[in-house]
């Protein structure tokens, strides 16, 4: 099975030099180029990929954030002929750095990383499968840990939301922190927990899952990035 990929270069010829590279390695396919970070945000929204070469150079700073805030660090990786980009492309938790010139078998070392994350989500789709139990008006009822997106607190009581039902429980967001796995619910704000798997982007101050937007708390932001960018 072929990966898709998506590749954003503003130079042309190394753009040209890059699609030629890769077109050596028979498991990967182009979805599209492009040369602007405007051209890749319409292109995530509408194109499911597994891999976007990016090469930063002369726009480090916004593309770093928008890679960020799209929470895109697991499927991008950085080429450049500048090598000091490195170390900040690790720090934000990137899949790869290749500096250019790259060679194809070096490229084979990031197609290895995108296979062994695809290994990572079958094991978080075993975890998310699981349930919990819990009481809601008078009955109890069993709730797929991969159904819920988000927990809110209320008072002495917390709303459990799936992507079906809402359930109103007694309990403490102490308590059910208890009963969920860590590694893939995370506190990022004393009135809610939310879903990693949900999550499509965040910003400084909100994470946005697909039908909602949920406060990120200044104490929590950056354990979350901590969080995001080690979470594979």
């Amino acid at each position: 099975m072929k990966l898709n990929y998506l590749l954003l270069d503003p130079n042309d010829s190394e753009r040209n030099q890059i699609r030629q590279r890769l077109k050596e390695i028979s498991k990967l396919s182009l979805v599209k180029e492009c040369t602007d970070l405007n051209e890749l945000e319409e292109l995530i929204k509408n194109k499911f990929v597994d891999l976007i070469v990016i090469d930063p150079t002369g726009n480090e700073e916004k593309t770093f954030n928008f890679v960020v805030q799209h929470g895109l660090q697991k499927k991008v990786a950085f080429t450049s002929k500048k090598s000091r980009l490195a170390v900040k492309s690790f720090e934000i938790g990137i899949l790869d750095f290749l500096q250019k010139p790259f060679t194809s078998d070096r490229f084979e070392i990031t197609l290895d990383r995108v296979k062994n994350i695809g290994n990572i989500h079958k094991h978080i789709n075993q975890e998310l499968r699981k349930s919990i139990e819990i009481k809601c008006n008078l009955k109890t009822e069993n709730i797929k840990l991969s159904s819920i997106q988000w927990i809110e607190s209320m008072g002495d009581y917390i709303k459990i939301v799936t992507h079906k039902k809402n359930f109103i429980v007694l309990s403490s967001m102490k308590k059910i922190q208890k009963n969920i796995p860590i590694d893939f619910f995370f506190r990022c704000h004393k009135s809610f927990i939310i879903n990693i798997e949900e999550v499509v982007n965040f910003s400084q101050t909100t994470i946005h899952l697909t039908n909602k937007d949920i406060p990120l708390s200044r104490s929590k932001k950056k354990i979350f990035n901590e969080f995001w960018s080690n979470r594979y």
